[in-house]
């Protein structure tokens, strides 16, 4: 559904030549409905979504791009995989938010009681997309951008840390925890 939403906003866009100014608008617009996407996701374990995310390195990895395509006539030059550096760089250093506490219990303890970060260590790796020859429809590109981000989805991980309950005598002792997860849903 999200993504939909996403290839909605772009192609009324992209339609519309009139609302594209100039390539940085496109670039602008692509990391907007990117960011807006992501936020309506979760990752696959927690079901956390995300609080920040790098999207300037992403919107100025897309000028990047957009330009680099632009100037080029190498029948090997690949937008959306251009586009894959900048999918990269936006998570590199994100944050998922503090809430919802994660259910699963950090390892050895009972409970975790408060999450003190959540952060992404590894921003996944981006699959090179099939060639795509040079055309004017959005839909083919859009699809193939998006079944190509879903799969990086799945490879971008982190860790919560935790403050957790652990089994002692006579009470629980609360003291840190990590919790790794893996895996971005849209």
């Amino acid at each position: 559904m999200s993504w939909d939403i996403f290839k909605q906003n772009i192609k009324r866009a992209v339609d519309n030549p009139d609302s594209i100014s100039n390539i940085d608008s496109v670039a602008d617009l692509y990391a907007t409905e990117y960011d807006n996407a992501i936020r309506r996701g979760r990752d696959s374990l927690n079901l956390v979504s995300i609080q920040q995310g790098n999207i300037e390195s992403m919107r100025e990895t897309f000028r990047i791009s957009l330009r680099l395509g632009s100037n080029t006539k190498s029948p090997t030059f690949q937008l959306i995989n251009e586009f894959g550096k900048g999918i990269i760089s936006y998570w590199i250093g994100a944050t998922l938010q503090l809430i919802p506490i994660p259910i699963i219990p950090a390892p050895g303890s009972l409970q975790n009681i408060s999450v003190i970060t959540n952060v992404v260590t590894f921003p996944g790796t981006w699959p090179p997309s099939p060639p795509l020859s040079a055309q004017n429809n959005t839909s083919t590109f859009l699809d193939i951008f998006v079944s190509t981000a879903t799969t990086h989805l799945q490879t971008v991980s982190g860790v919560v840390n935790t403050i957790s309950l652990y089994p002692a005598f006579p009470v629980s002792v609360p003291a840190p925890g990590v919790l790794p997860w893996s895996g971005y849903v849209v």
